[in-house]
């Protein structure tokens, strides 16, 4: 496994392009046809118990497993939200694409949060990228599927799937040309999502860099006690009172920050505008996180994992030894990437845009991308 020298790969990096990139924002239905997991969760009727299964499911004598009660056919269209973005003085397509997939408890904006310090969108165009950020399904201005049934970790790799072909064939927007190479860029959910799609269909990509994420679930409890599991209606009633009782958050600016931040490496202001604009999560998307392969033999692209060094949920608070050495399972699920780099961002916690110090991470991911996505 290589571990990524920055200083040689900053000296990769090409010069700025342009400070402020050419988007718009669109909508297109996205067809899923799959098999997922039947759960017999009871709908919550408060938080009382929703809180009361988040407790039970985290105890020592939990058995997820137990309530899979069968299978479901999901074969439907779904309205999914996109904003697509390039260099602002582009007069061409580029070359490569950014494929953009956010994490649980945000929606498309992760990806250009704020000002420079924090807009990932923004660096990448001002690399000569272009990039398309979603709304998953289930958040943001995208469809509010079933939260109990439909919005699972299948379903989700599905779309993801369904829009990179639709890319490749310079189908998905008439105003997106087809680009010659497709990197998948996720953040901790939609990197499982993004481990998932090529896993399934390795020619599909043509890198991809996993943020907030490793292949160690042991300490996901950790996080979700963090999250909390109220009911989003009753947490927010003005923003979230049409959505159903299976969606869910956490319960206020503190939770938040336990889950994403690491103090005193962060902005409180941030913070606090993130905890302005947080996404519920659907259950069933928690309860179906083992329930996709992500051992991917057959990717033979560049993999980057990379994520802030007191990680909670996929580090346990300190990445040091899980990315690297005997203990790290990684590079065997990538075991033909060329090549497998792992890289650990300094004082910088699960959300990794969103700390004082996430240009630096950005650096790192534009120059991995530069040097071997050809």
């Amino acid at each position: 496994m290589a571990i990524l020298n920055v200083a040689s790969l900053l000296l990769l990096l090409p010069a700025a392009l342009a400070n402020k990139p050419r988007c718009f924002e669109f909508d297109h239905q996205i067809h899923a046809s799959l098999t997922v997991p039947k759960f017999g969760v009871p709908e919550f009727g408060n938080s009382y118990e929703s809180t009361a299964f988040l407790t039970g499911s985290v105890s020592r004598n939990a058995n997820l497993s137990s309530l899979v009660t069968g299978q479901a056919q999901i074969n439907r269209s779904f309205k999914i939200h996109f904003q697509y973005c390039e260099p602002e003085k582009c007069t061409r397509a580029p070359d490569v694409l950014q494929v953009l997939s956010h994490g649980v408890g945000f929606d498309h904006s992760y990806w250009d949060f704020g000002g420079n310090e924090y807009n990932y969108i923004n660096s990448a165009t001002a690399k000569g990228y272009a990039t398309l950020s979603y709304d998953r399904l289930g958040v943001g201005r995208s469809e509010l599927a079933d939260p109990y049934s439909e919005i699972q970790v299948p379903t989700q790799v599905a779309i993801l799937a369904e829009i990179s072909s639709l890319l490749k064939a310079g189908k998905l927007s008439k105003k997106i040309s087809a680009p010659k190479k497709l990197v998948h860029v996720g953040h901790s959910f939609g990197s499982l999502i993004t481990n998932g799609l090529v896993a399934a269909n390795p020619t599909l990509s043509d890198g991809v860099v996993l943020t907030g994420f490793s292949h160690n679930t042991s300490w996901t409890p950790l996080f979700e006690l963090c999250l909390g599991f109220e009911l989003a209606k009753s947490n927010n009633p003005r923003r979230f009172r049409s959505y159903d009782s299976g969606y869910l958050t956490w319960g206020n600016e503190f939770d938040n920050q336990c889950a994403f931040y690491t103090y005193p490496f962060f902005d409180t202001r941030v913070l606090r505008e993130a905890e302005g604009v947080k996404a519920p999560f659907a259950i069933s998307e928690l309860l179906s996180f083992a329930s996709v392969p992500l051992a991917a033999p057959n990717f033979t692209q560049p993999v980057l994992m990379i994520s802030g060094q007191s990680d909670l949920p996929f580090c346990g608070g300190d990445c040091t030894g899980v990315f690297e050495g005997p203990a790290s399972v990684s590079p065997f699920v990538f075991p033909a990437a060329s090549p497998f780099a792992s890289y650990i961002q300094p004082n910088a916690g699960h959300a990794l845009n969103l700390h004082h110090n996430a240009s630096g991470a950005y650096d790192v991911i534009h120059a991995f991308v530069k040097e071997h996505v050809h």
